[in-house]
């Protein structure tokens, strides 16, 4: 069984509710760097709070933690 990754995310600029995704280790997402600012497709295994953003269907989203789940 695959290691699963479960993201805590709201979207940017928002204040309003948290949401919570499980994703595969092995599942591509697309992010954004924050120190250079370039989008990335990155697994769901390295991304980082605190270097990426998500993207979702075209919208910015906060990564506020990230649990790796067995």
């Amino acid at each position: 069984m695959s290691t699963q990754y479960q993201l805590l995310i709201r979207e940017e600029g928002s204040s309003g509710p948290i949401c919570r995704y499980t994703y595969d280790g092995e599942e591509w997402l697309d992010v954004r760097e924050l120190s250079s600012r370039t989008t990335l497709t990155v697994r769901a295994q390295e991304i980082s709070l605190y270097r990426h953003t998500l993207f979702l269907d075209g919208k910015a989203y906060l990564i506020l933690d990230v649990v790796r789940q067995q």
